[in-house]
């Protein structure tokens, strides 16, 4: 759509992959629980998500842009699109989970961010592969990173009744309206739900308006990239302070600050996807790391647990070299299981062909427009 290159905004995908998976992994290495250094890679690891929340804006604009039709028949599509894409690594990382979790029941002492007992099950599993889980799920718990991909599931939903209010007709358009405006209002008082509907809808508006010339100016301006890495830096001046994490998720005019960052953000994808210069090379350069990046999203933090707990359990030799050699045995396990699953289950292209055939035999064949 309008001519944009998706090599540089893959490769922003996979760096914010795995800036995250260093950051837990420095964290639960090296770092105290509470401290300067914690609140870094804590920003560093937020500024990540932020990045994932404009980035699926961007993307899912310009895929339902494809997709839409003035009848409204997308939404069908859209969403086993969607489905197909992230159910299958997404139960192979709750699977992952809760064999973790079973370890801990036997014996093994797991090393979670919250050390909360956690909940086992079938229902339990059940929630975890309907993003429905619980504060004390063995999902939550053990897998905690995955918070943000049920706000993104969300952001999925909000962006297409809000197509639908766009495109559709009569009752169509209200009940467009409605589904969108429901899902925000029940949302709206949740942990960073509106902070990151700004950040998508940021994405998604320099996506559906890239097109003026205004815009692509400010986007491909040399300033832009120093003021963006400005913003987004600025609030590690305060990584000192004892309330700084707390603050990241509590504090109402940081979460402002949070959310308006979605405009540099946007502009700075829209300049990797018009343009792209240097860093749009050095971006394009890492594009092979977003083929993993989902499953090393969703995947990782359950090998981190298992691998440091294992540690601490068999009373490792002490000391730096012990850590170092944990951090990279982690890092290395969540790099393996991730490209694994990318290659075994992240087939997006059959999971749509068998759930296109399971509607067909409902009556529910739409034929797919678009590619997600």
């Amino acid at each position: 759509m309008r001519g944009y290159r998706y090599d540089a905004l893959d490769g922003v995908r996979g760096v914010a992959a795995q800036a995250v998976v260093l950051t837990h992994a420095v964290e639960m290495a090296f770092l105290p629980l509470h401290g300067t250094g914690a609140a870094i890679t804590g920003w560093i690891g937020r500024v990540s998500v932020m990045t994932f929340f404009a980035l699926s804006g961007f993307v899912i604009a310009t895929s339902l842009g494809r997709m839409v039709g003035r009848d409204g028949r997308f939404l069908v599509p859209y969403a086993v699109h969607r489905v197909a894409r992230i159910a299958p690594p997404l139960i192979f990382a709750i699977a992952l989970t809760f064999a973790v979790g079973a370890l801990g029941r036997a014996g093994l002492p797991l090393l979670t961010r919250t050390g909360e007992p956690y909940t086992m099950g079938v229902l339990a599993f059940l929630r975890g592969i309907t993003l429905t889980f619980a504060p004390s799920d063995a999902t939550f718990v053990i897998d905690n990173p995955l918070w943000s991909l049920r706000q993104e599931v969300y952001l999925y939903g909000v962006a297409a009744f809000a197509a639908l209010a766009i495109v559709g007709r009569g009752a169509r358009r209200v009940l467009g309206i409605a589904l969108a405006s429901g899902l925000v209002l029940v949302t709206a008082n949740r942990f960073f739900y509106l902070q990151s509907l700004a950040l998508f809808a940021a994405g998604a508006g320099a996506a559906l308006l890239g097109g003026h010339p205004g815009l692509r100016r400010w986007a491909t301006m040399p300033v832009l990239l120093p003021v963006a890495a400005l913003a987004l830096g600025a609030p590690l001046a305060f990584a000192a302070n004892p309330g700084f994490v707390d603050a990241m998720s509590a504090w109402g005019p940081f979460l402002a600050y949070q959310a308006a960052l979605g405009l540099p953000l946007a502009l700075v994808l829209l300049g990797l996807a018009t343009t792209g210069g240097q860093t749009g090379r050095l971006f394009a350069a890492c594009e092979g790391a977003a083929a993993f990046s989902y499953t090393l999203y969703v995947v990782h933090m359950p090998i981190l647990v298992l691998v440091f707990s294992l540690r601490a359990h068999l009373d490792w030799v002490p000391g730096f070299a012990s850590d170092a050699a944990t951090f990279a045995v982690a890092w290395t396990g969540a790099q393996a299981v991730a490209i694994f699953a990318a290659r075994a289950v992240e087939r997006p292209r059959q999971a749509r062909a068998a759930l296109f055939s399971a509607l067909a035999r409902l009556g529910w064949a739409q034929s797919a427009r678009g590619r997600a």
